[in-house]
């Protein structure tokens, strides 16, 4: 296995190995409607959300133990582009790397802002700033139960047109 591709959305995160798509239960709005119910986040309610992205990803390692062995792993949604964003302290251009430690740090800087302090942040969308932190929440699960020292951020735009064209052909 090379490359793994990780798409957060909404209510779901789509995980593609190759051909193989596998969907995980847990995306940025629904961890925040379930979870994450404070402002901020009390620090219970986001181990909650971390352990339920962290339960999933088991479950996926157990039933595709090589996605370990990923050389590449990249990573799409709205709020993974926020978090590369805050990263960077402005909107850019895709792809970019974010390091474990980066994520990491934008994942502490937001999760404990308040949603008024959070709006502030640089290259963080208005629309964005009331579910960006759940979106950290499953990256960093991700991150952490695949041990991964960085992930490449990528357009979700260009993911699901590829997705798309598969699709078609197939």
């Amino acid at each position: 296995m090379t490359a793994l591709v990780v798409i957060i959305g909404a209510d779901t995160t789509t995980v593609s190995v190759g051909e193989l798509q596998y969907v995980v239960p847990v995306g940025a709005a629904m961890l925040t409607n379930a979870f994450l119910t404070t402002d901020p986040p009390r620090p219970e309610e986001l181990t909650n959300a971390i352990g339920l992205c962290t339960d999933h990803f088991d479950d996926l390692v157990r039933g595709v133990p090589d996605i370990t062995e990923a050389t590449c792993v990249q990573v799409a949604g709205h709020e993974i582009t926020a978090i590369a964003a805050v990263e960077a302290g402005h909107r850019l251009a895709l792809p970019f790397v974010l390091s474990r430690g980066a994520a990491e740090d934008v994942f502490r800087t937001l999760a404990t802002e308040p949603t008024v302090a959070r709006a502030h942040n640089p290259g963080l969308e208005a629309p964005l700033v009331g579910t960006v932190v759940a979106g950290c929440c499953v990256l960093v699960a991700l991150i952490r139960r695949l041990h991964l020292d960085q992930v490449e951020v990528i357009d979700v735009v260009e993911v699901i047109d590829v997705v798309n064209l598969i699709t078609d052909a197939t």
